[in-house]
């Protein structure tokens, strides 16, 4: 197998290769047919040209493994691997989407959309660094984001365990260097810093469609990430809320002891940046998956209350002392103070004697007197108003795949009230019990309900498989929750080829 288009067409071992998916460093990435197990995969073989080079057949097998051990949904799960005449092979599910190059094609993302894609990223690599490996080549070509923007870690194929030589190759090192760490270049140890530096330059350019560090040759780029300081994402983009400035700049920081202890902790500090600037971001309602709450997040706080201004009370107006007679203001205050007061003591016992006289009056001999309601009855009060109605999503009247006539009636939680303690098929290819499942699961993870991004595993009908495109966690589906933008009810994405959907409302 010489050349890269010879392969498309062809057969390789038991795939027959139908496409070209990528290139990468190491390898490509077709598409292809399985013939023994009758699925459509995503296939990597290792370049013939380095097929021999025991390096790389070594950084390429451990890729396999490394990738085969992580067991986070985030990360693309190895179906198989080894060698077919000569050349090495992982195959993996093919997934549907795009990667954050590609997105970032067209321009930055919205804030929001740009955090949530990078959160689950990080939470691929707190897996990761777990397990004693780091990544080493965040960049947004090695995640691929599905169009319900559940995003995938990629290419494993230079990731480093503790206590792995560094593996490089000849005067070229590897990863990219627009999102290479400071350390990298002078060969110390990599740690997890290098992947959180990765990902802070990758928000960068989620941020501002630009990479931090613009330059026209290597040693410009090099010479700028280690010692240019972390850029600004609101100069670069004057959309990007200025709360992002301080966590690229701890995200890229030059010493790897500044950065944050965990990609986790650079997520979540990222997510408050989004909080932070939520009133006034104008890309709250923008992009298809932007997070959206019906109220603003935080809810504002009430208007200050003022006691209402007191009336004036009937007297003769006193009409105030001339502005250069100073001397003469306290003793004018006074009078007046000793007049209102005086008038106020007369206005009391008028109101007591008026009120005996009512009482000695009460068989009605004053008609215009008002009933002084007694204390033990309560006093009238107008009813509170209704609270406000959410729109319902809408309704799936399709038979239930799982085998009954559907659900004629939604779920509800036991016990619980308020948004999102109801559940709805969202489409005819969800069953009414994986409904009732995903519900359930949502609230024993999370015990609250939330318009931002989260992951729910629930069983199904049957059990999950990935070879059936369906992001799984064991025997369990992976499902995505997010409140779209405009709806009042929660979103849940994923199953079988990702068509099954689950409302919470």
């Amino acid at each position: 197998m010489t050349g890269v288009d010879s392969r498309v067409g062809t057969t390789v071992g038991r795939y027959k290769i139908t496409s070209l998916l990528g290139k990468g460093g190491m390898g490509d990435v077709y598409e292809a047919f399985d013939t023994a197990k009758q699925r459509t995969v995503a296939l990597k073989i290792l370049a013939d040209q380095l097929s021999h080079d025991e390096r790389f057949r070594t950084r390429f097998e451990r890729e396999s493994h490394a990738a085969a051990s992580l067991q986070e949904p985030h990360v693309i799960p190895i179906h198989d691997w080894g060698d077919i005449d000569g050349s090495l092979y992982i195959e993996m599910p093919r997934i549907r989407g795009q990667t954050l190059q590609q997105l970032l094609a067209d321009g930055p993302l919205p804030p929001n959309r740009a955090v949530a894609i990078v959160n689950q990223v990080a939470a691929a690599l707190d897996a990761a660094h777990a397990e004693g490996l780091v990544h080493r080549d965040i960049k947004p070509a090695n995640i691929i984001v599905t169009p319900a923007d559940f995003a995938y870690l990629l290419d494993f194929g230079i990731a480093e365990a503790k206590g792995d030589s560094h593996l490089t190759m000849t005067s070229t090192a590897i990863g990219s260097f627009a999102y290479m760490a400071p350390e990298r270049f002078d060969d110390r140890p990599a740690t997890p810093a290098v992947d959180i530096y990765a990902l802070a330059c990758v928000l960068y350019e989620a941020l501002t469609g630009s990479v931090p560090f613009p330059a026209h040759s290597m040693e410009q780029v090099i010479a700028a990430q280690l010692s240019a300081p972390p850029p600004r994402p609101s100069v670069a983009n004057p959309a990007v809320p200025a709360s992002f400035d301080a966590v690229i700049a701890r995200g890229m920081a030059k010493d790897p002891d500044e950065r944050y202890p965990s990609a986790d902790a650079f997520g979540r500090a990222a997510q408050q940046a989004l909080r932070t600037d939520w009133p006034n971001n104008e890309y709250t309602a923008v992009g298809p998956q932007a997070i959206l709450p019906t109220q603003s997040y935080p809810p504002p706080a009430p208007p200050p209350w003022h006691p209402p201004p007191m009336r004036r009370a009937m007297s003769p107006q006193v009409p105030p002392a001339p502005a250069q007679s100073g001397r003469w203001v306290v003793p004018t205050v006074i009078a007046v103070a000793i007049a209102l007061t005086i008038g106020a003591v007369g206005v009391v016992i008028g109101l007591m004697a008026s009120n005996s006289q009512s009482t000695e009056n009460s068989s009605g001999t004053t008609p215009y007197a008002q009933p002084v309601p007694k204390i033990s009855e309560p006093i009238p009060q107008s009813a509170p108003p209704p609270p406000p109605q959410r729109p319902l999503p809408p309704p799936v009247t399709a038979d239930d795949p799982g085998g009954t006539s559907g659900c004629s009636q939604d779920f509800s939680l036991p016990g619980r009230a308020g948004w999102a303690t109801h559940a709805r098929r969202g489409s005819d290819r969800t069953s009414c019990a994986f409904t009732y499942n995903v519900l359930h699961a949502y609230w024993d993870q999370y015990s609250n309900a939330s318009p931002e991004r989260r992951t729910v595993s629930a069983p199904g009908a049957v059990a999950c498989d990935p070879s059936d495109n369906a992001v799984c966690n064991g025997g369990d589906f992976v499902m995505q929750c997010i409140q779209m933008p405009s709806d009042s009810w929660i979103t849940c994405t994923g199953g079988i080829d990702g068509t099954a959907r689950v409302y919470l409302y």
